[in-house]
């Protein structure tokens, strides 16, 4: 305004007056009003140089980006992925339903062709040609991060599957490819002690002071070779366990129970058994002097259950009503319950066998040949030519062929010829070599400390 009313001024004086020694004086004031004028024009108002300074800040090189919306996880869903969606999105959830595929859970996110084909055919390599997935598990899915904006297919660079209770899937990408790992769960490990009396059976009265069977069970298979628990424990006997029970978080009902050192005391004997690992994973049952108290056969193909009927050359036999031999022992059990290999070997018949009902045989070695009858139903990949192991599980307790009732009949054959199981005594497996002498003392050192605090009922 000041400057408007000033250059009206000069304006007027110069009109008013005709004389010619004027116009240099005026000329001079139009010229510096001119150059203050574009002076001021060029310089913004400090409004205006706080508003680009903000511009600049938020959209480098003139550019605007709309805001993205906030990044979303699909957890329980399996609705198709909208392409523009996923360039928002880095780690994305989905739970498995019943017959759900690897594969199948892929096409949904709208991964290139030749993306899919390369991470399916790793997944056919490492869990099979369907991928099927157990329902209700997690799959966690990493991708790239997208530029926002851009329409290219989104790059899957991990995937991860819970697999099972115990084990965790793994597929990384690197620049050699699709990298494989199958990764055990974590576990929390508690030391526990506990022991018992023994009134009437060790087997009642453990379980009535609060052992597991499980423990029971394991302490028969661990003394098996030393001592015959249904003649030889009687009243006044007492057992004490140091054991480590495993567990993973949400799991604590499927603790897994292994016992790491045993005391047996039985008509004034005491029997004491340590855990022992050679190496890692590999561990056996020892005494003080570190004699193996395991032997190449497991005394009993089930966890120790009572004996209906014992090896004998003559038997009244409940069906026929006449005496006959019994030519193996029977295990009284529930239908279902795991029947295991005594021995490593190779199945020579697992089929249907007259009078026997299903029933598996193993042949061990060239002298020792085991029969398993009366089975409900045989365990999975169990056939004719499969290896077995010491104590795989090759079956489950039934009643099929000539039976009254569920049990286990089993036989054992030395040279093709029958013979009584309880019979026969195997040579111990090993003993503790002398440079694992001193590890060994000091682990049965630390076991026997902690059996001292085991209660007693």
């Amino acid at each position: 305004m000041g400057r408007e009313t000033k250059h009206t001024g000069t304006r007027g004086t110069f009109s008013g007056q005709s004389h010619l020694s004027a116009f240099p004086s005026v000329f001079r004031t139009l010229v510096w009003l001119w150059v203050i004028g574009f002076v001021f024009a060029m310089k913004p108002t400090a409004a205006q140089g706080s508003k680009q300074k903000t511009l600049r800040k938020e959209a480098p090189k003139s550019k605007t980006t709309a805001p993205a919306p906030p990044i979303r996880r699909l957890t329980k869903t399996h609705s198709e992925v909208p392409a523009d969606a996923m360039e928002r999105r880095e780690h994305v959830i989905q739970q498995t339903k019943v017959g759900d595929t690897l594969q199948e859970l892929l096409s949904r996110f709208g991964l290139s062709n030749t993306e899919r084909q390369l991470w399916t055919r790793s997944i056919q390599r490492n869990i099979g040609p369907r991928g099927l997935l157990p329902a209700g598990k997690e799959v966690h899915f990493y991708f790239t991060k997208l530029t926002p904006g851009t329409r290219q297919n989104p790059q899957l660079k991990a995937m991860e599957v819970d697999f099972s209770d115990t084990s965790t899937l793994t597929w990384e990408k690197g620049i050699r490819g699709i990298l494989f790992q199958k990764r055990e769960k974590p576990y929390d490990v508690e030391l526990k002690t506990v022991g018992a009396s023994v009134e009437n059976s060790l087997f009642a009265d453990g379980q009535k002071a609060g052992i597991h069977p499980t423990l029971l069970s394991q302490l028969a298979d661990i003394f098996t070779w030393d001592i015959d628990f249904e003649k030889e424990v009687r009243k006044g006997d007492s057992i004490k366990i140091l054991y480590e029970q495993r567990s993973r978080k949400g799991q604590e009902p499927k603790a897994s129970l292994r016992i790491l050192a045993a005391e047996l005391i039985s008509a004034g004997q005491k029997l004491t058994a340590i855990y022992f690992e050679k190496q890692k994973g590999q561990g056996n049952y020892y005494n003080l002097e570190g004699r193996s108290l395991a032997r190449s056969f497991l005394r009993f193909p089930l966890e120790f259950t009572n004996i209906t009927s014992h090896f004998a050359h003559s038997r009244f036999h409940p069906i026929l009503k006449v005496n006959v031999p019994h030519t193996g022992v029977d295990f009284a059990a529930k239908r279902g319950t795991p029947v295991r290999a005594v021995g490593d070997g190779i199945i020579t018949l697992a089929d249907w066998n007259g009078v026997y009902g299903k029933t598996v045989e193993i042949q061990h070695d060239s002298t020792y040949t085991t029969r398993y009858a009366h089975l409900d139903r045989f365990a999975e990949g169990v056939r004719n030519g499969t290896a077995i192991t010491k104590g795989q599980i090759i079956g489950y307790v039934g009643s099929t062929g000539r039976a009254t009732g569920p049990h286990l009949h089993f036989e054992l054959y030395k040279d093709q010829q029958y013979i009584d199981p309880f019979s026969v005594e195997f040579p111990a497996e090993d003993l503790i070599e002398p440079t694992l002498q001193t590890v060994f003392d000091n682990q049965k050192h630390i076991f026997l400390v902690e059996l001292t605090s085991a209660p007693q009922s």
